[in-house]
């Protein structure tokens, strides 16, 4: 209810971005440039003792499987196989704790580079492996056998709803 109802209001900077309709999984990402966002993605705040910790490594952080999987149970999906997360969805997603990207910091920020790298070059798998022995392996402490396990369970949810958004489309 906004009046006028075409007028979209303008919130305060965020310090990152959450797109919030996917084919794939949600993105993390920096508000590098300090913009402000509409009701297209959404934005995240964080608390003033963490946000230069958080901009800088919980996107990377988040690029994990076990976040993916989170996403695939909590979010909806809407025709074309796309992955939507409200959010109160968003709000409940299992990203690693503020407490461990401090902890594992130093690791996070070597893998960064290559990461980045590895999406540009659209690497996508590799690069959440590579997130996944810090988050996965070493944060949570997971042999290689859970690992395995989350990720066939995450490719299981991601290939239930794409092959649903092709019955759809059928």
């Amino acid at each position: 209810m906004r009046s006028p109802w075409w007028r979209v209001p303008v919130l305060s900077v965020p310090d990152l971005f959450m797109t919030y309709m996917n084919a794939d999984t949600p993105r993390l990402t920096a508000n590098e440039a300090g913009v402000h966002h509409i009701n297209s993605i959404h934005g995240v705040y964080l608390g003033a003792d963490v946000r230069e910790l958080g901009r800088g490594l919980l996107p990377l952080a988040s690029l994990n499987t076990l976040t993916m999987l989170g996403a695939e149970m909590v979010g909806r999906s809407y025709g074309g196989g796309i992955l939507k997360l409200e959010p109160r969805e968003a709000d409940v997603l299992p990203v690693p704790s503020i407490a461990m990207v401090r902890r594992f910091a130093r690791e996070l920020h070597a893998i960064k580079p290559q990461v980045r790298e590895m999406l540009a070059a659209g690497h996508k798998q590799e690069a959440t492996e590579a997130v996944d022995r810090i988050v996965l392996e070493q944060m949570l402490e997971l042999d290689q056998a859970a690992v395995e396990t989350l990720r066939a369970a995450r490719r299981n949810m991601l290939d239930r709803r794409k092959a649903r958004s092709k019955a759809v489309k059928g």
